[in-house]
């Protein structure tokens, strides 16, 4: 329900009712523009087995949730059903009556109709805990405990391969294999297995052992506790940078984009003291049937180019000597993969090292805990709440990121007409006279540009604002410009040479940025020529016209900037000229007075 906004004028309390009114605004903007559209509803799927549940417990998803629940900004919610796969689970398990859960399900299978069918749902994240075991000396796949019925895994796979999202996590050895393990692509995206599992797969850190991945960082005395996975220090997490040049002189770094935050890169995530593994997949050409429904594990990429392959986003590092148990041996292993199916025409997938990253004892404490800050864990002082937001945002942009293509472009066409009435770039375009693209210098242009982009940050971080408009500009752009201007290279496998693929690594003669600028402002432009007034009638037609309008004035203004580039294409043969003619010389000639 939309809140009431109400202004006490007659007394003091009229600022505090100003400021109230303001943050309402914010939550609600809807309430004041009925123009904006709805926000694009992402259905989520989120299950948990065996003692994972979404209660307020200990080991409890209910903070998770409730962040969830939350979205970035007003151009999504996200629709969360939680589901738990025992029939003996309780309501607080699954969270009944919870206002932030559309729906509840009590022993959720994937193969009833009434729980799931591949189109029923956006995405699917799954915490497992259970183990799965072999019956055999010699197992097949079908000889684990535990493990989905392959009309369950029919399904699950169905739903990637028509561009579901997938999120898996479970800990330390088997746990979570039961649910997580078998499944096509999440299955080699992560250790699993406490021996060699089902598919050959490499064996999953134990829980003791001084190689045992224990992140947890010192509490406040100082001194390595178990119960420091409670407190307010987080551990810090190394993230894999992308490069991206945009002169010869200046090159940016970005994260994925998962780990992009509102405020900056996200370097910390909750600290345990054994957690599972992410890896880079051990294998690429396996495919999978489950009755009679086959599935390639790593599709090849839509556009040629080998197979899309899965890789480390992330990695933790474990500090020597935590005398918890055995002393442990410095070293670094995989926090966080992640896979861009969209790019091969399947769903992503995002898995994690473990569900304490997630569960109520690593994010708000342990109630029994003799220490008070243990008690309250980030919530505990002004440092741990800024890492908790940190946190936080690492959970929503996994919500987004694994959304399927049309949803995420559904999110930036909200974002975009969002722009279209924000406050700074209305001032930054108003002259008094109407806005329109012809006749509008590239100056003008370009400024629109770079006022939409800054302005797109209240919505979202700045990774995701890059990957919005490169999503409509790789409709416009030669791929070599589009290669430079885009800094996430996905992995790519070369079933000829049996080698990752080579990226290459051109010099930048030139300044590939403003190209954006351009393309965005005169999408802009355009837009705010056909929709000149804040006028709600007109929301449907904007809502089914917006991406065509946008492309074709980005289209329009990147046409009316062919006299710069020529300007930019002779100072180029300026320069080349100088660098032939100096280089036929024997020695180069000082200037005089040099």
């Amino acid at each position: 329900m939309s809140p009431q906004l109400t202004f006490d004028f007659g007394n003091e309390n009229i600022l505090s009712s100003v400021r109230e009114y303001r943050l309402k605004w914010l939550h609600d903007i809807q309430v004041l523009y009925p123009i904006f559209f709805r926000p694009c509803r992402v259905k989520v799927l989120l299950v948990a087995d065996g003692g994972l549940d979404f209660s307020p417990g200990n080991f409890g998803l209910s903070t998770f949730l409730e962040i969830l629940h939350t979205p970035p900004g007003p151009y999504v919610k996200f629709d969360i059903t939680v589901g738990h796969r025992s029939t003996f689970a309780n309501d607080t398990m699954v969270a009944m009556g919870n206002p932030a859960v559309v729906r509840s399900i009590k022993g959720i299978r994937f193969d009833n109709p009434d729980h799931f069918t591949p189109t029923m749902y956006d995405q699917v994240w799954l915490f497992g805990i259970i183990s799965s075991i072999p019956t055999k000396a010699q197992p097949s796949p079908s000889d684990w405990t535990n493990r989905p019925t392959d009309a369950e895994l029919r399904n699950i796979s169905e739903f990637m391969d028509k561009g579901g999202g997938l999120f898996v996590t479970g800990d330390h050895g088997a746990l979570g294999s039961a649910l997580c393990g078998h499944i096509p692509r999440a299955r080699s995206m992560r250790l699993w297995f406490a021996q060699t599992g089902p598919y050959g797969n490499p064996v999953a850190p134990d829980m003791n052992s001084p190689q045992r991945n224990d992140t947890n960082r010192p509490g406040a005395n100082g001194v390595f506790d178990f119960d420091d996975q409670s407190d307010d220090i987080p551990q810090e997490i190394i993230p894999k940078y992308y490069t991206k040049k945009i002169s010869i002189w200046k090159r940016i770094r970005w994260p994925h984009p998962l780990l992009c935050g509102p405020k900056g890169v996200i370097k910390v995530l909750p600290d345990h003291p054994h957690e599972g593994e992410c890896v880079a997949p051990y294998e690429f050409n396996r495919s999978f049937t489950f009755n009679g429904y086959t599935s390639k594990e790593y599709p090849n990429a839509l556009e040629g180019g080998g197979q899309i392959v899965p890789e480390v986003v992330a990695f933790s590092t474990v500090l020597p000597g935590n005398n918890v148990k055995d002393p442990t041996v410095a070293q670094t292993f995989g926090a966080i993969s992640a896979y861009d199916g969209e790019l091969a025409g399947v769903g992503r997938v995002v898995a994690d090292a473990t569900w304490h990253h997630f569960v109520n004892i690593n994010l708000i404490g342990y109630p029994g805990a003799a220490d008070p800050v243990k008690t309250q864990g980030f919530l505990a002082s002004p440092a741990g709440q800024k890492h908790f937001e940190e946190i936080k945002a690492y959970y929503r942009n996994i919500a987004v990121w694994i959304s399927p293509t049309a949803k995420r472009r559904c999110m930036r066409r909200h974002v975009i007409w969002y722009l279209l009435w924000d406050h700074r770039l209305l001032e930054a375009v108003s002259a008094g006279t109407p806005l329109k693209l012809r006749g509008s210098s590239i100056d003008l242009i370009l400024s629109v540009g770079r006022h939409a982009r800054d302005a797109m940050g209240k919505f979202a971080g700045r990774c995701q604002t890059e990957v919005w408009l490169l999503d409509y500009l790789k409709w416009l752009l030669p791929q070599r410009i589009f290669e430079i201007l885009n800094p996430w290279d996905i992995p790519k496998f070369d079933k000829r040479r049996e080698i990752p693929l080579p990226e290459p690594d051109p010099v930048p003669w030139f300044d590939p940025d403003p190209i954006m600028d351009i393309a965005l402002g005169g999408g802009i432009i355009a837009l705010r020529e056909e929709f000149p007034e804040a006028n709600p009638a007109v929301v449907t037609k904007a809502e089914n016209s917006l991406d065509d309008i946008l492309l074709s004035g980005s289209q329009r203004a990147m046409q009316q900037s062919i006299g710069t580039i020529d300007l930019s294409i002779k100072g180029a043969e300026s320069l080349r000229n100088h660098l032939i003619t100096i280089g036929k010389t024997e020695k180069p000639k000082r200037r005089k007075g040099k």
